[in-house]
C-alpha cells in the first residue's frame, strides 16, 4: 500500500512539475512577442530549475539572449553570446540531432560577425536536414560578407530551389548582383522579392530600379 502512495504521489508532483514548466514557458513566450527578453530568460531559468532536462527552456533562453545582441555593448554583446551559445550546445547535448539549434546557434557566431563559426553551425544543420531554404540563404549572406559572392549567389539559389517563393532569399541575391554592379539582375531580384511580400529592400529598389 506505501509503494502505491508513494508512486502516486511521484505522479502528482510529476504532472504539476510539467503544468508549471508548461506555464513558465507559455508565458515566455509572451515576452517573446513583447520583445521582453530579460524577463523572458528569467521564465526560462525558472523552468530549467524544475526541470533541467528541458530543451524548450535552453532553445528558448538562447534566443532570447542572441536577440540582445544590439551592438550597443561590447561587453554586454558577448556575455549574451556566451550564453545563448552554451543554452544551443545544451540543447544540442540533450538532441544531437536539432536541427534549429544548430542554425540558430550559427545566428548568434553570426550576430557577433564570428562568420566561419556561423558557416561550420550552419553546414551541420543542413547535415540533419538538407531541405532547409533559412539556412541557405543564411550561408549565402555569410559568403558575401566574406566577399565571395559567386558562392554567395549559388546557396541563395539553392533557397529558391527548395522554396521558389522565399522573397528574402530573392532580396539577398539582388543584393549581391549589386555588389558585382550588376543593377539589370539586381532590380529583377529586388522586384521578385516584393512581389512574394519581402519589402525589406524596398527602398533600395525604388531609389535604383524606378528608371530601369
Amino acid at each position: 500500500m506505501k509503494s502505491i502512495y508513494l508512486l502516486l504521489s511521484l505522479f502528482i508532483v510529476s504532472f504539476a512539475n510539467a503544468q508549471n514548466t508548461k506555464s513558465l514557458l507559455d508565458d515566455a513566450l509572451v515576452k517573446k512577442e513583447q520583445q521582453k527578453f530579460a524577463e523572458g530568460i528569467k521564465l526560462c531559468e525558472q523552468a530549467i530549475a524544475i526541470d533541467s532536462m528541458l530543451i524548450d527552456a535552453y532553445f528558448y533562453k538562447a534566443g532570447f539572449h542572441t536577440a540582445l545582441i544590439n551592438k550597443q555593448n561590447a561587453a554586454a554583446d558577448y556575455k549574451n553570446y556566451k550564453a545563448a551559445i552554451a543554452d544551443y550546445s545544451k540543447v544540442i547535448e540533450l538532441h544531437p540531432k536539432h536541427t534549429k539549434a544548430f542554425f540558430y546557434r550559427g545566428g548568434a557566431h553570426d550576430a557577433m560577425g564570428f562568420i566561419d563559426e556561423a558557416l561550420i553551425d550552419y553546414k551541420k544543420s543542413i547535415e540533419t536536414d538538407e531541405k532547409q531554404s533559412e539556412v541557405y540563404n543564411s550561408m549565402g549572406v555569410c559568403y558575401a560578407k566574406k566577399g565571395n559572392v559567386d558562392l554567395a549567389l549559388s546557396y541563395f539559389e539553392k533557397a529558391i530551389d527548395f522554396n521558389p517563393k522565399y522573397g528574402k532569399a530573392y532580396a539577398n541575391k539582388g543584393n549581391v548582383y549589386d555588389m558585382k554592379q550588376d543593377l539589370k539582375n539586381a532590380c529583377e531580384n529586388w522586384k521578385k522579392a516584393i512581389e512574394l511580400g519581402y519589402t525589406g529592400n524596398q527602398r533600395r529598389y525604388l531609389a535604383k530600379c524606378k528608371k530601369n
